[in-house]
């Protein structure tokens, strides 16, 4: 899971804003457009604006990240560990991790 990142000075999800206002093709995009253009529901990207909620999978934080033109990491910063990625380890390995 990947949650929004206080950059800037600013929240994270004051931060999703900014980037709305200008992304990476210098153009202002609004949240049905970031929306569709991530694979997203629009009511999504409005809890994103709004604080309701602050959290995507991987795979939404980083095409909403690419549609806005910025790096994943950017706005979003990695929580929690996955339990699939610990099933992928050899199991002689795992005491490693």
């Amino acid at each position: 899971m990947y949650q929004l990142a206080d950059r800037e000075g600013c929240e994270g999800r004051v931060f999703l804003r900014l980037l709305m206002e200008r992304t990476g093709n210098g153009r202002k995009i609004n949240v049905r457009q970031l929306a569709q253009a991530a694979g997203v529901s629009h009511g999504l990207i409005g809890n994103l604006l709004t604080g309701t909620s602050n959290k995507l999978t991987h795979s939404q934080a980083s095409r909403v990240a690419r549609r806005l033109g910025v790096d994943t990491g950017l706005l979003w910063e990695e929580i929690g560990r996955s339990v699939e990625a610990l099933a992928e380890i050899p199991r002689q390995d795992r005491a490693l991790v």
